[in-house]
């Protein structure tokens, strides 16, 4: 309603001048004026009522650096048109936890669905969140406009480049066997607490494997095999600042470069110790809880991906006292742990520190050992 409130103020003025000098004309001027503007603010009221906008993101994985198609639609059934129209958009990076506003220019408004298509550059990793949060609907003459809220989104995420890191996987690690949540839902292992399934008897199978009750009530011998616990000899501990706070380009920048260092060094690290043979847990914090993943192949990796840079990092704390007391029944081999200050610790020893320019360079050269 700004346009309206400036026109007032040009009309008071109008009618102010008209009678200090007694001018019939220019008082006519201001009625009219006045007339346009009233026009108008019905004209607009009545157009809002038979507007909808959407906005979405064909595309729901990106790369960094490549181009992105953003989609505006505005379908309105009115008969007469709009001079224009302009679409305020807030683009929100949930991982690095910043967002920037800013409008888009479109055309004219005609009846019937209108697309508009906008082609952005994501810079930066993580999880973006496209709003519409408003248009803004100028009258024919162009002079005058009101906004009409529309809160749409859409979402895209940007992965980082996996790169290999050298891992060596020792036997203790592969032949590890501990307690675990969950079992294996497509082989039978060796923990007897667990049923896997029950099967008819072959010739070589133990007595002791051979289920009684089960077989008491059927014409032959049942036999049970146990399951097998996935395990993970290895726990990954994502210990992440949480959030920054503060505005400017300087604290947006940090936020940035800070969130696709730490999510690189991670992305890589959980996929060069899958591609390695060793599925490990990983854990982070989000908000009040902690969150974890068994990651083992391709899939749970993408997974590991898709829901960290979804997570709301507001939380400090230690992380390590926290899973250790969440979990203080597991025993692992290894415990990893990428620290806020961009450490490397294995088991309480600091393997390497990413927190200078340098990074990436520290990354290609080292050499995790299992």
């Amino acid at each position: 309603m700004g346009s309206f409130l400036i026109g007032t103020g040009v009309t008071l003025v109008t009618f102010y001048i008209a009678l200090i000098y007694g001018s019939i004309a220019i008082g006519l001027i201001g009625f009219a004026e006045l007339v346009l503007m009233l026009l108008a603010c019905l004209y607009l009221l009545i157009y809002c009522r038979h507007i909808t906008a959407d906005i979405r993101i064909p595309l729901t994985v990106a790369e960094k650096g490549k181009k992105v198609t953003v989609q505006l639609t505005v379908d309105q059934t009115m008969l007469f048109p709009a001079a224009k129209v302009r679409y305020r958009v807030r683009c929100r990076n949930t991982f690095a936890g910043y967002a920037r506003n800013f409008w888009w220019n479109g055309a004219g408004l005609m009846r019937g669905m209108q697309c508009m298509e906008k082609r952005v550059v994501l810079s930066h990793v993580g999880s973006y969140e496209y709003e519409l949060v408003k248009v803004r609907i100028y009258d024919l003459t162009g002079l005058f406009y009101v906004h009409k809220k529309i809160k749409r989104f859409a979402d895209i995420q940007v992965l980082p480049e996996l790169d290999a890191v050298a891992v060596q996987v020792s036997e203790r690690v592969r032949r590890y066997f501990g307690e675990a949540e969950s079992y294996d839902d497509f082989q039978p292992g060796t923990d007897v607490s667990q049923i896997f399934d029950v099967r008819e008897y072959r010739p070589g199978d133990r007595l002791q494997r051979i289920h009684w009750k089960l077989s008491a009530k059927s014409d032959g011998l049942l036999v049970r095999e146990d399951s097998q616990p996935l395990a993970c000899a290895v726990v990954f501990l994502l210990d992440m600042l949480p959030q920054m706070s503060g505005k400017g380009r300087h604290m947006r920048r940090s936020r940035e470069a800070y969130a696709e260092t730490f999510l690189t060094i991670a992305a890589d690290l959980v996929y060069s110790m899958m591609d390695a043979g060793c599925p490990h847990y990983v854990a982070w914090q989000e908000e009040t809880e902690i969150k974890r993943l068994r990651v083992e192949d391709e899939e749970s990796v993408s997974l590991f991906l898709m829901q960290f840079m979804e997570c709301q990092k507001e939380t400090a704390g230690s992380l390590r006292q926290r899973y250790e007391q969440q979990y203080r029944c597991e025993h692992p081999v290894h415990r990893l742990e990428l620290t806020p200050e961009l450490f490397l610790v294995l088991d309480g020893q600091t393997l390497a520190d990413f927190g200078g320019d340098n990074w990436r360079q520290k990354l290609e050269e080292m050499e995790l050992v299992l």
